[in-house]
């Protein structure tokens, strides 16, 4: 009776989409971690975010940014909640972004993927423009660079997760 309650699709699927966190997080703490453009690296995890929330929704984009930013903040050396509390609400907002007013295309998914780039680099360098004497311009530069070098890679999320929501994990 209990077991009649509990969508073993769905769960099959969050174990799937639990698989590309764990690769989302090697391929950024590994790879791009070791791969500066400009001395400015990519962070690629917002637009895996994105585009989970592109295919499933927003509840399931708040989801999947909890967990990554969990785990996301967990990886990194300081104690900051910054990624645990972001990313739920980037996949929350680009999933709603989805279902009311955007369509599951590729330019679509670039544009939102831009804007949380955006936000995510922004909110990095609050605590710097607020708390501390650092000059404005080589922080926007940094900011810039970043977004700029993660947009091409953006697309390795979108196809990721377009392919695991056409799965059929229905046997």
């Amino acid at each position: 009776m209990l077991l009649d309650l509990i969508n073993i699709r769905k769960v099959r699927r969050a174990i799937v989409y639990f698989g590309l966190i764990l690769a989302a997080l090697f391929f950024q703490n590994t790879i791009l971690a070791k791969v500066p453009i400009l001395g400015v690296t990519a962070m690629v995890i917002p637009c895996f975010v994105v585009a989970a929330a592109f295919f499933e929704g927003g509840v399931w984009g708040c989801v999947f940014g909890l967990v990554l930013g969990i785990f996301y903040d967990l990886s990194l050396a300081g104690t900051s909640l910054l990624f645990t509390i972001l990313l739920p609400i980037i996949g929350f907002a680009s999933g709603s972004l989805v279902m009311f007013f955007l369509n599951r295309r590729p330019l679509s998914f670039f544009l939102v993927s831009a804007a949380a780039l955006i936000i995510t680099a922004f909110c990095q360098m609050f605590a710097l423009l607020v708390f501390s004497q650092t000059k404005v311009l080589p922080l926007l530069i940094t900011g810039a660079l970043q977004v700029l070098w993660t947009l091409p890679l953006s697309f390795t999320a979108y196809y990721s997760c377009r392919k695991i929501s056409g799965l059929d994990l229905s046997k």
